[in-house]
């Protein structure tokens, strides 16, 4: 097994970054990045706007992590990105 760790910045446009609307989204994000096969962690930090993500490059690439965060009206930047073995 592949893993790769990467940690992305997030920012919604038109988000008031209330501490209800953030918490709302953070869960939301983690949930449907959690969902995709290949993601064993995903750790959304709602203050921050960081997403901190684990996946098997064998079974997703980060091109269709980074794909699905923006359907959900993301704005994406990958800040690091470490294999781990």
């Amino acid at each position: 097994m592949n893993t790769e760790k990467v940690v992305l910045k997030t920012s919604k446009e038109g988000c008031t970054a209330c501490s209800t609307c953030a918490t709302f989204q953070s869960d939301n994000l983690r949930h449907a990045i959690s969902r995709l096969g290949g993601v064993s962690k995903a750790k959304v930090d709602e203050i921050t706007g960081k997403v901190t993500i684990e996946f098997d490059t064998q079974k997703i690439i980060l091109s269709k992590i980074t794909e699905r965060i923006q359907k959900l009206g993301y704005e994406v930047e990958i800040i690091s990105r470490e294999e781990i073995r």
